[in-house]
């Protein structure tokens, strides 16, 4: 007579009685204090039910918890960043989380290696700053990872996003620029392929077309943060023979290229060209005259981020996904703006 053999229930035969994730019973299971009272309980009927006995070898690899968050950004120089980072950083060391960041430069090879350490380390959760979602490798391996992730500006698949109205700010500079009687108006952003930079463009295009002008693709100007090419491509736009008479600008290195190309051009602002910036930075602030610019709460972006991701790691078998949460800016107007310089006045 031949005797059946009985396979030994596993983790995962765990996680589908109960009906929840197979982290959610790792973590029960290894004593983690992030699950609720409900969840632990029913995770423990689903064990007493199939008999499941831990692999108590794989299990002491396991035992103890990481209580690290990985977190990505495209440039850690950029001032944006490092408000929103260092806001996060606060909420995570209360709640007894290190943060381990990584800047990438919006290099593959990095976002590959910063995957890499968040496996090995087994960490918590990951929070992720704006960047490229061309770079499809690393959308893959990410999908790999069953992890809790928040994302800041970057369109992540079972992920919580929190977002920026930078299609809402853009609209708003632009409108208030055209109120002023601009019509060739100059847009210098990021790569199209990051969400901040296409809702600016997005933005933009929305004003024109509130106001029936016609947008000229010659005097958009994408760049990639940190790319230093914003002084030749406002070179190359003061010197067309119908330059713009203001430009919308990044607010970190790129507005202090723009500054410059103004000057070495022989031009000032705003009696030349009108400047409005996004990202109320020091250089925004200090500059003379003052730069107009499109601001947000960076530390609030930061907080709120950090605050989702732990409710996520605290609570794992809540929905994957839910509705972006979107933080409003505003147009600070200081003194780089002014009506359009006639030709009486000096422009070309």
């Amino acid at each position: 007579m031949t005797r059946t053999r009985r396979t030994r229930p596993t983790i995962r035969d765990v996680a589908a009685e109960a009906g929840v994730s197979v982290s959610s019973v790792s973590r029960t299971l290894n004593g983690g204090i992030y699950t609720s009272a409900e969840l632990h309980a029913r995770i423990m009927r689903a064990v007493k039910r199939l008999g499941f006995e831990p692999d108590q070898a794989a299990q002491a690899l396991r035992s103890r918890a990481s209580n690290t968050i990985g977190c990505m950004v495209a440039d850690f120089s950029n001032p944006h960043y490092t408000g929103m980072v260092s806001a996060a950083e606060e909420e995570f060391q209360r709640a007894g989380f290190l943060l381990m960041l990584a800047a990438t430069k919006h290099e593959e090879a990095r976002e590959a290696a910063f995957l890499s350490a968040v496996r090995r380390r087994q960490m918590d959760g990951l929070l992720l700053f704006a960047g490229d979602n061309s770079h499809k490798d690393f959308m893959k391996g990410l999908a790999t990872l069953d992890l809790p992730c928040v994302t800041v500006d970057r369109e992540v698949p079972d992920s919580v996003m929190v977002r920026v109205d930078h299609r809402g700010g853009a609209l708003e500079a632009t409108r208030y620029l055209i109120g002023l009687g601009h019509r060739r108006i100059a847009l210098l952003t990021g790569s199209a392929a990051v969400l901040p930079s296409s809702e600016r463009l997005a933005g933009y295009r929305q004003a024109h077309q509130e106001a029936k002008i016609e947008v000229d693709p010659t005097l958009i100007r994408p760049h990639m943060q940190g790319a230093n090419t914003a002084f030749s491509s406002v070179c190359q736009l003061l010197q067309m023979t119908k330059p713009p008479t203001a430009i919308i600008s990044l607010g970190t290195s790129m507005l202090a290229e723009v500054l410059e190309a103004i000057t070495s051009n022989g031009l000032r602002y705003p009696q030349d060209v009108s400047i409005v910036c996004s990202g109320d930075t020091d250089l925004a602030r200090h500059a003379t005259p003052a730069i107009s610019a499109l601001s947000w709460d960076m530390n609030e972006v930061g907080r709120t981020a950090a605050r989702l991701l732990l409710e996520r790691i605290r609570e794992p078998d809540k929905a994957g996904s839910s509705a972006p949460v979107f933080l409003p800016t505003r147009l600070i107007l200081r003194h780089s703006c002014a009506a359009p310089a006639t030709p009486a006045r000096g422009r070309k």
